[in-house]
Order: C-alpha cells, then structure tokens, then sequence
C-alpha cells in the first residue's frame, strides 16, 4: 500500500507487504524489503537499502548508501547519516543522530 501523498522514485523498489503513508518521500535507487511500514513524513535518500520486517517511524531521516537490516526498528526523528550499515534486529531510539554503523 502506498499512500498518494508519498514520492517514490521511479527507480525505487517497495517489498510486498509494505505500508508506504502520507508524506514519505523515497529517492532513487532505494530498495524496500517486504512487510515494513515507512511511517508518515519519512525521508529516505537514495541507494538505501531496507531489509524486511522493519519499522522507520515518522519523520526519521535515512541519507544515502544506508543499510539497515531485518526486524530493525527505527524510532521518530532518528537521522541516520550516509554511507552507515544497522546490523539485524537493532532498536534505534527517537530522536537519534547515528553517525556510524550499528552492530
């Protein structure tokens, strides 16, 4: 499900079983695994990579080359900078600034 309000790039790929709500915006070359709800107003840049199962709340930030891994929960205002890898099954609090890879 994408909502009609969100941007998604022609050269982005969403899972099936992903909710994608109002006011996301996904950049090019960005691949979304299955069954993940990118929530309300959720940026996320290009070339990123998204695992399956995961959560990135409302209004998080994902810059570019960023992979995060299955089951990851990414809480509200979180911004992740670029070129970063969260590992599986990671829990990042709202509000974060992670600036390097998480294990």
């Amino acid at each position: 499900i994408i909502s009609p309000n969100s941007y998604v790039s022609k050269s982005a790929s969403v899972g099936e079983g992903t909710i994608v709500m109002h006011g996301v915006i996904i950049n090019g070359n960005t691949k979304i695994g299955e069954n993940n709800i990118i929530n309300s107003k959720a940026l996320l840049e290009h070339d990123v990579v998204v695992g399956d199962n995961c959560h990135i709340s409302t209004n998080s930030t994902i810059n570019g080359h960023t992979k995060i891994g299955d089951d990851t929960f990414i809480g509200s205002n979180a911004t992740l900078v670029n070129n970063i890898k969260i590992a599986k099954s990671n829990f990042v609090k709202a509000g974060s600034l992670i600036k390097k890879s998480l294990k």
